[in-house]
């Protein structure tokens, strides 16, 4: 009996040892794919990164961008997980090389605070203020590209005549002075700015660049040549006004187009706009 007792006992702890082992390689099949149980530190997940060195303004395609393998605990917040997530979409400031494709490459809430890097060698960065009206809805984004129109009237556009004998100036009135023009074509968008929002009570002040402006304008940078800045500044004062107008991103290469400008006098003979007419009235007899 005693020998039989001893023989159960080695076939149980045989039995036993077996399945532990069992245990611990269904418990390692389970993990070494990738899973994610407590306490695994695994490569289970990708994040999105840039192929090649991406400039301001380039829409990503499947060759600027691809997926590295990460651990699920060290994804960054904020970045995408598949390549389809990204491609189709423009990036709102430069990228370089193996840089990782956040949330932060196509947003239109700050300005890179090194805008000066974004510039092409012989460009500066001029910012206009514009309104819903004059900014396209306040939708114009880095990358983006305008045209800029500027309108003038009133006392900064007076029509004299001279007289050919003293040279006295007179002004002429009743002429409409209204003079548009298309100034500006083909410039870069290299960063925008929309004023700051009140914090709430008991909230945190905002962090980065805002605007001072008022609610429904923002602040557009534009990389603009040093002749084109001259331009755009007599364009921002009294009586004038500066206008942007949004252009396709397949236009980057296009050469300006040239365009007549707008008086009352070139509606009226081009446009055909049919000028005020007098009209006579006889009055009712009493």
């Amino acid at each position: 009996m005693k020998r039989s007792n001893r023989l159960i006992l080695l076939i149980g702890f045989f039995l036993a040892a077996v399945a532990f082992v069992a245990v611990v390689m269904l418990l390692g099949s389970g993990t070494g794919g990738g899973g994610n149980e407590p306490g695994v530190d695994a490569l289970n997940t990708t994040v999105v990164v840039t192929t090649a060195d991406v400039p301001l303004g380039t829409t990503l395609t499947a060759g600027l961008v691809t997926t590295q393998d990460v651990r699920e605990t060290d994804k960054p917040a904020g970045s995408y997980t598949l390549t389809s997530e990204v491609i189709g979409r423009t990036v709102t400031t430069q990228l370089t090389k193996g840089q990782l494709v956040d949330g932060n490459a196509f947003s239109t809430t700050t300005v890179n605070p090194d805008i000066a890097r974004l510039l092409e060698p012989g460009r500066r960065a001029m910012s206009l203020e514009v309104s819903y009206i004059s900014g396209v809805g306040t939708l114009i984004k880095p990358g983006d590209r305008v045209d800029v129109v500027v309108g003038i009237a009133g006392a900064a556009f007076p029509i004299v005549t001279t007289d050919p004998v003293t040279k006295l100036v007179t002004p002429v009135t009743g002429i409409n002075p209204t003079s548009i023009k298309t100034i500006v074509q083909n410039v870069e968008v290299v960063g925008t700015l929309l004023p700051g929002v009140p914090p709430a009570e008991g909230e945190a002040p905002p962090t980065g660049p805002t605007s001072a402006g008022a609610v429904g304008t923002q602040l557009v940078i534009l990389a603009v040549t040093a002749q084109q800045a001259e331009v755009l500044r007599f364009g921002q004062y009294p009586d004038t006004s500066l206008t942007l107008i949004l252009r396709s991103p397949e236009d980057k290469e296009a050469p300006d187009e040239k365009t007549t400008g707008i008086t009352l006098r070139q509606l009226v003979d081009k446009w055909a706009v049919i000028p005020a007419q007098l009209i006579e009235a006889v009055p009712p007899k009493k």
